[in-house]
């Protein structure tokens, strides 16, 4: 049934969940785009007196004028001419200094980007012979790397080697936010990372770190002191060279020179890229010699050489992916850290997301991206953009002040000129004025006669929006009064309403075909007609011939209303300068009030909103009994599915299967009351009473979940993405359904046994290693047992419980075969069977109850509960029975 038109009754008990209260707030809002009616009768009257002063001063006032205006349009004229040459030759002076500048800074930029190339080709032609003893070998590649950092090459941020033994070392300039974190700012400048190689024993070697500090696999993060020693170790981890992949790409490139992408390096301190060469023995590799600068060296490198002008900045942005490279402006505009606590790394912005509240960086790449179709790539060698910008105003500030010193000069001589004609209008405009105020004086009187009524009612209207009602409480005479008032007020505001209609009837037909479809989602939106598919096949089959023919009626109703409301947005948008302001008020407050429902809708559940808003009820604080079907669900391993997934494809995942289930339970006439992680938890019955098969129908939204899980399952198995398997529990019972919070901020919801036994239920179906389970009251509520298949599983005592609960396994519906079972024979004896297997149990009959055990296991060899019972029985044989043995089965567990 759809639940956008179904009839809303009540449910027992709910009636002192909801209060009566009234309030009344008036608002006052100024708005300047339209005009008030006092102001259109005001004006005219203004307009005729001002016309008249006009016409009398006009004859003698324009010939003075004549002649001041051609001496200001020669001065300026004079004025502008010179400007624009100056400005033209100072602009073209600019141009080449700024060309200039920004080739030179390309150069330079080019040069630094080249030294991580020229030390590789260096290592790898010294580190093609190295000693054969593991030691000396050690000690010469990191002595050679120590002087390359350190001495030769201080721009190059990492220089580092990998054999193909699993042999790793490098040094590297440590950014300073990392050494003061770690508060050895001004003892240590460099780090070190080294992986012994998998051959024993350790290398001991001047150069190396002590054998104590190595573990084999890991690669242990050192600082060394000024000399390239170890100083003292700071981090170690798991760690393999030959599976990175710089150390892929290089082998895989035979001896070619290649990069990496910028990337975090392994120790988490920093970004950036590297250039590898892997170190060839005919066909064999070797090891691999790499060397990268940091994004951290490479901004500051680009703040050295755009400091030369004082406004000039400099960055560097991935023309393939639109990602920041470096900034002469820091690091703050290239990459954040993932996390707030600086762990995780680092994630470069996007240029049109960096946080530049001056837009240095959106702006220039903007103006290329209008100019250009495609950017031209200026470091060809890592598809890189170099952008160079400096104001105009750096280079101008001086030539226009000038400028805006002769064109003020200019105007104050002009005012002179000016002031002594306006003097000789002083007499005539105070006249004027005189009848002005007069005139308007009394049609603003008359004005604010017609539009207080007018006013309560864009009033009313908001309050509506709002959902405030008046405060206080007043005599009922008052009210009907009131009520007649307001009456008289909506059959004028009806008129002008259908008035409007006819005058624009024309505009709406042509606008309404390219409207049409917007408005009617937004209509069936804030009515609530929408929480069903009208074409899903699994409502569709709960909806009958009437309802839909509702559903149409309202749907159409609404959309006529709606598009009255745009015939009036049209009508303003026509007539915009001659609409008063009260009636544009009443459009704008009553699309508020929709706007406002459909927010509203969205957090709180359409029934419960509709029955509070429908009724003219404040909700409270308070509760009541009601018999209620529970519902709750969780994911399976959803924990380790959140750490095995990127954070955004996993809330892809999450969000797709919260919205599928959703959807299914409120198609199925459920409340869904909280989203607790992974985790649903809905209910039946309450507020609105569904009558005596709720059960059955929450039931079926359970099979139906499970049934659009298969199908999400295959989709997502298409994706590469993990199998989800979720459980669910449902129980019948009472429980306290209402207002549970604060005064201030409250919520729906329910509260009882029943809640915390079927969130019990839902954790035992990992324990028995089903889908769903039941309780026995909703096993046997009205249409249950006529509808579906179900199988009694076992007889406990649930934890936080003392009396036993008769739990059975939700197989599916009466008419439909699962796909696990070959014919309906088959699935009758999976249920029959297990019910006269647990009734031989029940009657101490343990030796017949194992041999239906061993025959039914056979038949389904992966069923958990018969191999649960099955050890219970051999147990029970085995150990013999004891004195007060009870069938019930006590649980410890959730």
């Amino acid at each position: 049934m759809d639940l956008g038109v179904r009839t809303t009754k009540i449910a027992d008990g709910q009636e002192a969940v909801f209060r009566h209260e009234r309030a009344e707030e008036h608002r006052k809002v100024k708005t300047w785009n339209h005009p008030r009616l006092w102001c259109i009768l005001v004006c005219p009257v203004i307009l005729i007196t001002v016309l008249l002063t006009c016409s009398v001063n006009a004859l003698w006032w324009s010939s003075l004028d004549r002649g001041l205006h051609r001496l200001e349009i020669a001065a300026t004229t004079v004025l502008e001419k010179f400007n624009k040459s100056s400005l033209e030759i100072v602009t073209d002076l600019v141009n080449q200094l700024q060309h200039t500048s920004a080739q030179e800074a390309v150069k330079r930029i080019a040069v630094y980007t080249n030294l991580p190339e020229v030390v590789v080709d260096l290592n790898v032609e010294d580190f093609a012979s190295l000693p054969q003893l593991e030691s000396e070998r050690v000690d010469t590649v990191l002595k050679t790397l120590w002087k390359q950092t350190t001495q030769l090459f201080p721009d190059v941020g990492c220089v580092f080697y990998a054999d193909a033994s699993g042999l790793y070392v490098g040094y590297e300039r440590l950014p300073k936010d990392f050494l003061a974190k770690r508060n050895v700012t001004g003892k240590y400048v460099f780090g070190a990372e080294f992986r012994a190689s998998d051959r024993a024993p350790l290398p001991v070697c001047a150069y190396c770190p002590p054998v104590a500090e190595l573990r084999p696999g890991q690669k242990t993060y050192y600082f060394v002191d000024h000399e390239g020693k170890y100083g003292e170790a700071y981090e170690r981890h798991d760690y393999d060279p030959r599976q990175r992949p710089w150390y892929r790409k290089a082998a895989a490139a035979k001896g070619a020179m290649t990069w990496m992408d910028i990337y975090n390096h392994s120790s988490g301190n920093s970004m950036g890229t590297s250039a590898q060469r892997a170190i060839m023995l005919g066909s064999q590799v070797l090891g691999v010699a790499a060397g990268d600068f940091t994004v951290n060296l490479l901004s500051a490198f680009m703040q050295k050489i755009t400091s030369s002008f004082e406004y000039e900045e400099g960055f560097i942005v991935d023309v393939g992916s639109g990602l920041m490279v470096a900034s002469s402006m820091g690091m703050s505009h290239v990459a954040r850290p993932v996390h707030t606590n600086d762990t995780g790394g680092l994630v470069r912005y996007h240029w049109n997301q960096v946080p530049d509240p001056f837009k240095l960086v959106q702006a220039p790449m903007r103006a290329l991206a209008m100019r250009f179709e495609s950017f031209v790539v200026l470091e060809a060698q890592h598809g890189w953009l170099v952008v160079i910008t400096c104001p105009v105003g750096g280079y101008m500030k001086a030539s226009w002040a000038q400028q805006a010193w002769a064109t003020r000069r200019s105007m104050e001589i002009h005012e002179a000129a000016r002031k002594n004609l306006d003097q000789r209008q002083v007499k005539t405009i105070w006249i004027s004025l005189l009848f002005c105020i007069a005139g308007g004086v009394v049609m603003a009187l008359v004005g604010f006669a017609v539009t207080r009524p007018l006013k309560r009612i864009s009033t009313d209207m908001l309050q509506m929006a709002k959902l405030e009602f008046l405060s206080g409480q007043a005599d009922m005479d008052d009210d009907d009064c009131e009520l007649k008032g307001h009456s008289h007020r909506y059959f004028s505001i009806r008129g002008i309403t259908r008035a409007l209609s006819n005058l624009t009837s024309r505009s709406r037909s042509r606008t309404r075909t390219r409207f049409s479809s917007r408005r009617s989602q937004r209509t069936e939106d804030s009515i609530g007609l929408t929480r069903t598919n009208p074409t899903d096949p699994s409502s569709s089959s709960d909806t009958s011939q009437d309802e839909r023919s509702q559903y149409e009626e309202t749907r159409h109703d609404h959309t006529e209303r709606e598009q009255d409301f745009e015939t009036g947005e049209e009508l303003s948008a026509c007539f915009r300068l001659s609409t008063p302001k009260e009636v544009v008020d009443m459009r704008e407050s009553f699309i508020y009030m929709v706007t406002g429902l459909k927010s509203f809708a969205r957090y709180l559940d359409p029934d419960i909103m509709r029955m509070v808003v429908k009724s003219r009820r404040q909700a409270q604080l308070g509760m009541g009994k009601a018999e209620v079907t529970i519902f709750f669900s969780d994911i399976a391993n959803f924990t380790t599915m959140a750490e095995s997934l990127e954070p955004e494809v996993f809330m892809s995942m999450l969000t797709e299967y919260l919205d599928e289930m959703s959807k299914l339970i409120m198609s199925k006439q459920g409340v869904v009351g909280e989203f607790i992680g992974d985790a649903i938890m809905a209910w039946w019955n309450v507020p609105i009473d569904l009558g005596q098969e709720h059960t059955a129908m929450a039931l079926d939204a359970a099979l139906a979940q499970q049934n659009r899980l298969v199908e999400l399952r295959e989709t997502w198995h298409l994706q590469r993405l993990p199998d989800v398997r979720v459980r669910m529990g449902l129980v019948k019972g009472n429980v306290l359904a209402g207002n549970i919070g604060s005064s201030q901020r409250m919520k729906y919801g329910l509260v009882g046994d029943s809640v915390n036994l079927a969130s019990r239920l839902e954790g035992l179906c990992k324990y028995y290693g089903v889908s769903i389970i039941i309780e026995q009251d909703a096993a046997f509520a009205p249409g249950v047992q006529s509808r579906f298949q179900l199988r009694l599983l076992d007889l406990v005592i649930v934890k936080g419980r003392t009396q036993p609960t008769e739990l059975y396994q939700l197989v599916c519906e009466k008419a439909v075969l699962p796909e696990t079972f070959d014919s309906p024979e088959d699935l009758q004896f999976f249920i029959d069977a297990y019910s006269q297997i647990h009734r031989l149990y029940r009657l101490k009959s343990f030796d017949a109850c194992a041999s239906a055990l061993h025959h039914y296991w056979r038949q389904f060899p992966d069923d958990v509960p018969s191999k649960m019972l099955l050890r219970r029985v051999e147990t029970l044989l085995g150990e013999g029975v004891p004195a007060d043995w009870a069938p019930v089965h006590i649980l410890t567990q959730k």
